[in-house]
């Protein structure tokens, strides 16, 4: 139920309304004195899955004719008086119930405290070890099957020969047509062992030979980027919107703490205590999933090069 409520917050927050009186427009069809606006075809093609909306905008015309079938066939089933078969009245029960409900979750959601820009701010000022961007380093790396075929390599990198060239000469990895060339990566995305040489290299320094289960490895680092934080323009709004959805379920739940105390409840808790705990809901903890930045390594790890 707790997640059923904070999706439904979600959408609420996103602007989710009901039907609302539409003004004289612009009308499409007229089904047997029923008008089918303009308005209501946008809203059509406003619910289809986000890869069909422009197609469905560039043929209009086939979705006004699409919903005059449906109200040819909804009036059918009127005639039909289907409303009130017994299967047919429990649907429209159940959804008529989910409808009031998300309405009344809707109403009580917007009595939540609305959240200022101070909020915003204080709340990034305070919190702001959620919003780091860790260090990062770019390197290439020379991968070899025998440490003989690794010195050899190493050999000619002592003799000044351009670290790509001899890349594209030795290794068995793929990333060899680029250079050797890994990208960015960040600590834990690389195998131990490489990660720490990689991290202890200045920039364009190379490394000895390397050994790892992969292989016999020579790293050189062309880049590196110190650990960051996020600005605070970039994050502003995710803090934003998860601050206003906690202050919306805060209000949800005095709300439903108010219905219960003035309700006769009686649960029957021992009918479920087999049951095994399967873990915590999956709600989300930080007002702001730090997404810290993804290394463009192409993917960035040593264990996916072979």
């Amino acid at each position: 139920m707790r997640l059923l409520i904070t999706i439904i917050l979600i959408l609420s927050l996103s602007g989710v309304t009901g039907c609302a009186k539409r003004a004289k427009e612009d009308v499409a069809a007229v089904v047997n004195g029923k008008e089918i606006t303009v308005s209501m075809v946008e809203e059509k093609i406003e619910k289809l899955p986000p890869q069909y909306q422009t197609f469905a905008a560039q043929h209009r015309k086939e979705i006004v004719n699409e919903m005059v079938i449906e109200q040819l066939i909804y009036e059918e089933a009127k005639k039909r008086k289907l409303q009130k078969e017994g299967d047919v009245k429990d649907l429209i029960e159940e959804a008529t119930r989910k409808v009031l409900i998300s309405k009344v979750i809707e109403d009580e959601a917007k009595k939540g405290i609305p959240v200022s820009d101070d909020d915003v701010k204080t709340y990034y000022e305070q919190n702001r070890e959620r919003y780091v961007v860790p260090e990062m380093v770019r390197a290439s790396h020379i991968l070899n099957s025998t440490e003989e075929e690794a010195k050899r390599a190493k050999d000619e990198l002592d003799a000044g020969i351009d670290f790509a060239e001899v890349a594209r000469k030795y290794s068995k990895d793929l990333t060899k047509e680029r250079g050797g060339d890994l990208g960015y990566f960040k600590k834990g995305q690389m195998i131990p062992e490489f990660e720490k040489v990689a991290f202890s290299l200045e920039i364009n320094q190379i490394s000895d030979v390397v050994k790892t289960r992969f292989g016999y490895h020579i790293i050189k680092v062309d880049d590196r980027k110190p650990a960051t934080y996020r600005d605070f323009e970039e994050v502003k709004e995710n803090i934003r919107t998860q601050l206003t959805r906690n202050s919306q379920r805060e209000a949800f739940d005095e709300f439903t703490s108010k219905l219960k105390k003035s309700a006769y409840i009686q649960v029957n808790d021992g009918l479920f205590e087999s049951e095994e705990p399967v873990g915590p809901s999956p709600e989300p903890e930080n007002p702001e999933e730090a997404s810290t930045e993804e290394a463009s390594t192409e993917e960035a790890s040593t264990e996916g090069a072979n």
